[in-house]
Formats: C-alpha cells, structure tokens, sequence
C-alpha cells in the first residue's frame, strides 16, 4: 500500500487535498480510501471520473520522467 495527497476533487476552489490509500503501481493503481480533511473516507462519494483524476494524478507524480532516448521523432 502506498498513499499520496490530491486535490480534493469534491472543492470547487480546487484549493483542499485528500488522503489517496491505494495499491498499485500507474496505470493499475487501485484506490482503497479517500479521507477529507473531516476524516471522512470520501471514495464512495466520488463518481468514475473523479476516481480516474486521482489515478492521473498519482500517476503524474509516481511516473517515472521520460528521457530524451525514450522520446518520440
């Protein structure tokens, strides 16, 4: 298990973050909690989109970068 904190995708400021438990390593990731800034375990709450924007994003941070032989001509 691994964990990493998101943008809450439940604020429309975009400006809270949640607590993301998941397992896996990107593009398989599986989230297995969301937990609010209230402690709440959100993840029930959140629609497919809103699950695959977290995944995105640890995704982005978890990546490893790309590197100049590994780019497309």
């Amino acid at each position: 298990m691994a964990n990493h904190y998101c943008l809450d995708p439940l604020d429309p400021s975009g400006e809270a973050e949640v607590f993301v438990v998941f397992e896996g390593k990107y593009p398989n990731v599986r989230l297995l909690s969301v937990i609010s800034r209230d402690h709440d375990d959100i993840l029930a709450d959140l629609v497919e989109e809103q699950r695959r924007d977290l995944i995105r994003e640890i995704g982005a941070f978890y990546r490893p970068p790309l590197t100049a032989g590994a780019a497309a001509p």
